[in-house]
Parts: structure tokens; C-alpha cells; sequence
């Protein structure tokens, strides 16, 4: 994710209007381009990290036009805290196994996903605004192969991407902790590390990413996600974060891994464990040189990631809304 912010860096005008839409353009055409990579079979997710890349996309080129809203404060509900990752993980999976929602994987149709997320300060830095909010819409399509999301023109775009592995395949028999490790680590290791992933993220650390992914993006059937909450603990590196607040203010407790560079958390409801959103700092200054000399760095404590998924509802194509 840093090299590929110090790449745009260089390219990247001063902020003018005519500068954020020239932004806008490379961005999306870099969503659209191949990432070259060295001869290997085929894999379902198309580039490394495309979901930061998305994400950064479409908040330069939504804010243009939409607008950015100053969030408020929440107060804190009453919460109890969990012992450790074993418990809440049990807790999370127990909630999700009495849950009522049903879906049943169909590559016909569309996943609709509402978040608020934190945007950029100031792009094309990598840091996140702690103070403000937008709303982020996309689609998934259920066989896990796709992703349409606005261009920020009105214009929807639709791209070959996804988690590596579908909700079809994790909910094949046997429906496991183990199970779920395996198949999301096969996954893992069958795509292959390019220059837009971080080359020091282990395979844990991948292993986590996916599930974050699966949780906020796959319709999943209660016994999937039941058994991908009892995964996490089992992930080498994994602890729980007491109080963890996502992008809309919603208190909650959260799964929490802390790779070289990056500190990730997956949050959940303290009430009824659902899953709310993701957060994501670095651990670590980083400094990255530039042509000409110049370098950069990313400070420690940067806040690079911040979301709270509001709704998600099954509709027959992208475009449609609940």
C-alpha cells in the first residue's frame, strides 16, 4: 500500500480543481490496468490491496462532488469486557449462529454495501481524517468475482476483484475453524505477492486481511461466519482491542492484528457481536524515496483506514438499492 502511495505521489499536481480531476482519472485508470505479475495460475483476486485502492479512488473523486460531513460524537454504551481473543471469539460465533439472517450464495446476484468511511486529509497522503466522514456505496457479487462502485461521476464502474475465495466455497462441508484456515490459506498462497502489496505481511497477517474482507463484503451463512469468528483466534498474532470505535462512532470490541508496518482491527458490537467496521494505523515510520531525491514518510500512529459498514441488503445488479 506505501509503495504504491509514493508512486502516485510523484504523478500527483498540486490541488487544484483541475489537479483533483486529473487525480480522479489515474486513479481510476489504475484500478482498470493489469498489474503485471510473473507467469502463475489464475487466481480470483485481481490486484493486491485493491480494496485500499477502491477505497482511495473513490474518495477523491466522491468528496469532489458530494461533499464531506463533519461526524459527532457517540456516547459509550454499557459494555463488559472479554477476557481474551478465545472469548470474544466464541461470543461473536455464538451470536452469528443464532442470527436469523439466511442468504444463499447466487452468482446472479449483488451484495449492496453502505459505509461510512473516514476520507483523505489531503491527497494523495495516505492519512485518513479522523474529524470527518462520507458515505462509500458498493457492490459485490455473490459468486465473489466482482465489485461496481461509482467513478464519482454518476457512472458506475464495475472491476474484476474479490477476496480470493466465496462464500460458495467456505460454506461446502465441513464447516470449520480449521476448515476456514485452510481454505482461506490455500487462497492466500495461490495469489501471488506483487509490487502494490506489502512484501513483509506474512501469511497470517494475509489470512486475517481475507477474513476482514469476507466478513464486510460476502453474504455469508450464519454457520460461515460462526466459524471464521472462532478462525480468528486461532490466527498466530491476534488479541483483542477492549474499546474499539468504527467510523460512525459505534463503540464495540475489536480482533486486532499488528503486522510489521500496519496495526488492523476487525470490530464487532459489544451488544450482539455483530460485525461493524475496520481501522487500520501504521506501527511504524516508513520513508520512501522519490525520483529526484525527495522522500517521504509515513509517521507511526497515522490513521490509514477507517470504516463502519451501515447496511448491507442482497439486490439483483448493481445500481439497485434496498
Amino acid at each position: 500500500m506505501m509503495d504504491e502511495f509514493g508512486r502516485f505521489l510523484e504523478a500527483t499536481p498540486a490541488i487544484t480543481a483541475e489537479a483533483k480531476e486529473a487525480a480522479r482519472s489515474r486513479l481510476l485508470q489504475a484500478i482498470r490496468e493489469p498489474v503485471p505479475t510473473p507467469p502463475m495460475p489464475p487466481s480470483r483476486r485481481r490486484g493486491p490491496r485493491l480494496a485500499w485502492r477502491l477505497a482511495l479512488a473513490a474518495s477523491v473523486a466522491l468528496a469532489v462532488g458530494a461533499g464531506i460531513i463533519t461526524v459527532r460524537g457517540s456516547e459509550r454504551p454499557a459494555t463488559a469486557p472479554v477476557a481474551g481473543v478465545q472469548e470474544l471469539g466464541d461470543k461473536a460465533a455464538r451470536s452469528a449462529e443464532t442470527d436469523p439472517y439466511r442468504i444463499t450464495p447466487s452468482p446472479g446476484r449483488w451484495l449492496y454495501v453502505k459505509q461510512t468511511i473516514a476520507p483523505l486529509r489531503k491527497e494523495p497522503e495516505p492519512e485518513v481524517d479522523r474529524n470527518q466522514r462520507m458515505t462509500l456505496e458498493t457492490w459485490h457479487s455473490l459468486d465473489g468475482r466482482q465489485m461496481a462502485l461509482d467513478d464519482g461521476r454518476g457512472k458506475l464502474v464495475t472491476e474484476e476483484y474479490g477476496p480470493g475465495v466465496t462464500a460458495a466455497d467456505l460454506a461446502r462441508a465441513p464447516v470449520t475453524p480449521e476448515e476456514m484456515i485452510a481454505r482461506i490459506g490455500a487462497s492466500v498462497d495461490a495469489t501471488p505477492v506483487t509490487e502494490f502489496d506489502d512484501a513483509d505481511a506474512t501469511r497470517q497477517e494475509r489470512i486475517f486481511r481475507t477474513i476482514s474482507q469476507l466478513l464486510g463484503e460476502q453474504p455469508l451463512v450464519a454457520d460461515v461466519r460462526a466459524a471464521l469468528f472462532r478462525a480468528l483466534p486461532m490466527i498466530q498474532g491476534v488479541s483483542v482491542k477492549q474499546d474499539a470505535i468504527d467510523a460512525a462512532g459505534r463503540h464495540g470490541i475489536a480482533f486486532d492484528y499488528t503486522g510489521a508496518w500496519e496495526r488492523v482491527e476487525i470490530i464487532v458490537s459489544a451488544q450482539d457481536y455483530r460485525f461493524l467496521g475496520t481501522y487500520g494505523e501504521s506501527v511504524a515510520d516508513r520513508t520512501f524515496s522519490l525520483p529526484g531525491g525527495a522522500t517521504r514518510t509515513v509517521k507511526a500512529g497515522t490513521p490509514l483506514v477507517w470504516s463502519a459498514r451501515m447496511s448491507a441488503k442482497v439486490v439483483d445488479k448493481p445500481g439497485d438499492q434496498p
